[in-house]
């Protein structure tokens, strides 16, 4: 788990996990506040980083299809589709695109 602080306040947090040499996202959020402003991708590229240094290979995240800027953020990172949980989010019920990234063509 890594955070962003900003004058003592928390703005910003991912959440990944690697097992033999397969990373995950588990969850990237940032404040309100903190939004649009490349924080977001800031804390991706940090996580990822880690999860390279730690021997994944690969990493894997579930986004919700109407979270738009989420899937830009991603694919601007290189993720790619590679699936889909029908019914996987709660509240309101909603399917999840399954992203992959290769972490051996990242620059």
């Amino acid at each position: 788990m890594l955070i962003a602080e900003e004058y003592g306040e928390l703005c910003g947090y991912v959440v990944g996990r690697e097992v033999a040499g397969s990373g995950e996202i588990l969850n990237l959020a940032v404040s309100p506040d903190g939004r649009r402003r490349g924080l977001g991708r800031r804390l991706l590229d940090a996580g990822l980083a880690v999860l390279g240094l730690r021997g994944a290979e690969e990493i894997f995240l579930e986004v919700r299809e109407s979270n738009v800027g989420a899937r830009a953020l991603y694919a601007a990172a290189g993720f790619r589709p590679v699936g889909q949980r029908t019914g996987y989010y709660r509240y309101p019920s909603e399917n999840a695109l399954v992203l992959r990234l290769p972490l051996g063509g990242r620059t």
